[in-house]
């Protein structure tokens, strides 16, 4: 009630809660002869309502003070509530298992603290409420397994935050939330298995951090949504197993999306129309999908250190299942029973993993080819030879069976067991020891003499490389002694038609191979 003049007036305890159950009529009239005055409702106890209700409610220009307050079961409302100039405190505030709505409320000029307020199992409506230049905290706040709607509120002036703040099961919207010029703070939040929903959502200024935030397994969007000028962090955040979207945003600050944690889990991530106006870091992240920059405009450096993608792949062909099928029908000379043929799909798939070629996978999203090249472009921008030329490696994966005609499969089937697509010096060096070795034999074998084994290998070394001016006198001198006869006192070389068929298809193997060799070393010690 109200003080003498020379004392700021104080509504709270019982009567304040007695004003209260007069009704709005009463309350607002109250207010009116008293514009300024604190109201306190600490450690009120609303427990015996069935509704709690201060709906269109009008507050003075005091401090209003909820904080511990207990809230019954049911439904709580300040819908269009209007709070005075001072700072609104709802810290450690129990809420129950009702639906709390604070839509379209209006708050002063003052701070908004909801800091460690408990909410309850019902649905949390903060939507077109109006924060205005003071600062608005959810810090350690803890909602429930209901929907959290911040449908187009606006946070004002001040900074916002959500640290460490708990989000239950439910869907949570910040659909077309406004922000104003303060930093934004998401940092170590927790979202549940709901969708997490920023579409539209507009940020001020000021950073915006959402390091450390853990969302489960729903889909996280921001499409369509503009940050500001400040930093804008996500570094080790934990995305669960729905797609991720930052598709069509504007980005006009630098963005650190690096170091995410189990980023394994993602299913998609976009960035597909986005403008980035800033530096763009995405240092430290092995996606097992492709990354969408398709269409977009970068003005910095992408940086892309320890970044690396694995495209969700399928088997186009049905070979190994047809064949087990089939194998297990004639075996057993009747029709399968399901558990047999769920056995032999089930190892169908791991053949299909040991011997992809032959089950013609490819990759499970055709889109990805385009991601891919993107992605390829961007790092060839910034000189990453080494991580251009694994993604150029991933998009021919994904176009076998789909952009590659199947006649030129066989030579890149070669390029990647002999070579691994240029990418190792070992496996051609391996591979010319292993043809000198074997073919060796082969030139021995079609020799009348049988103890030339030395010169075998010295003729098969000369055919690998005929550039080198000394091969061509110790290939004269080898064929000599392998197929050299003495006639008359004179040595006829006669070498059969086998031996230059094998001779021919050294050469070009060899050939083929010191290639690879180059190019593997081009590959990695390119500038």
């Amino acid at each position: 009630m109200a003080r003498d003049d020379n004392k700021k007036t104080i509504l709270e305890g019982q009567a304040a809660i007695n004003l209260w159950l007069e009704g709005v009529d009463i309350w607002n009239q109250w207010v009116a002869d008293n514009p300024v005055a604190d109201i306190s409702f600490v450690d009120a106890d609303f427990r015996q309502y069935d509704k709690v209700s201060f709906e269109r409610y009008m507050f003075p220009k005091g401090h209003v003070n909820f904080s511990r307050a207990q809230f019954g079961k049911g439904d709580v409302y300040f819908d269009r509530a209007r709070f005075g100039e001072g700072d609104v405190d709802f810290s450690s505030a129990q809420f129950g298992e009702g639906d709390i709505s604070f839509e379209g409320a209006l708050f002063g000029i003052g701070s908004a603290y909801f800091y460690n307020a408990q909410f309850g199992q019902g649905e949390i409506d903060f939507s077109r409420a109006q924060f205005s230049k003071g600062i608005v905290s959810f810090e350690f706040a803890q909602f429930g397994e209901g929907d959290v709607n911040f449908y187009s509120t606006q946070f004002g002036e001040g900074d916002a935050y959500f640290y460490n703040t708990l989000f239950g099961r439910g869907n949570v919207y910040f659909y077309c939330a406004q922000f104003g010029e303060g930093n934004v703070s998401f940092e170590g939040a927790q979202f549940g298995q709901g969708f997490v929903n920023f579409y539209g959502t507009q940020f001020g200024t000021g950073d915006v951090y959402f390091d450390g935030v853990q969302f489960e397994q729903g889909d996280v969007s921001f499409y369509g949504t503009q940050f500001g000028e400040g930093t804008i962090g996500f570094s080790n955040v934990q995305f669960g197993k729905g797609d991720v979207s930052l598709a069509s945003a504007k980005i006009l600050g630098r963005l650190e999306f690096s170091n995410l944690v189990k980023v394994n889990k993602i299913s998609g991530l976009s960035f597909k129309f986005t403008t980035f106006e800033g530096p763009v870091d995405m240092d430290g992240n092995e996606f097992h999908c492709i990354p969408d920059f398709t269409n977009t405009k970068l003005s910095h450096q992408l940086s892309l250190s320890h970044f690396s993608v694995k495209p969700k792949m399928r088997n186009k062909g049905k070979l190994f299942v047809k064949t087990l099928i089939g194998l297990r029908r004639i075996w057993l000379g009747s029709q399968l029973r399901f558990s047999s043929t769920k056995k032999a799909i089930k190892l169908s798939r791991i053949m299909a993993k040991k011997f992809p070629w032959l089950a013609q996978t490819t990759a499970a999203d055709r889109q990805d080819i385009d991601r891919l090249r993107r992605l390829k472009e961007l790092a060839e921008s910034n000189k990453h030879h080494k991580l251009a030329l694994d993604l150029h490696i991933e998009e021919m994966k994904c176009s076998r069976w789909i952009e590659t005609p199947w006649h030129q499969l066989f030579t890149e089937f070669l390029f990647q067991k002999l070579g691994d697509y240029g990418r190792s010096v070992l496996r051609p060096i391996v591979s010319l020891i292993l043809l000198w070795l074997v073919c060796a034999p082969i030139y021995a074998t079609a020799s009348n003499n049988k103890e030339i084994s030395f010169d075998a290998l010295i003729f098969s070394f000369s055919q690998m490389f005929s550039i080198i001016p000394s091969s061509k006198d110790a290939r004269t001198e080898s064929s000599q002694a392998l197929y050299g006869t003495l006639i008359d006192g004179k040595l006829v070389v006669d070498v059969p038609h086998m031996v230059f068929v094998v001779a021919g298809v050294q050469s070009l193997a060899s050939v083929a191979l010191v290639f690879l060799i180059g190019l593997a070393l081009r590959n990695r010690f390119r500038i």
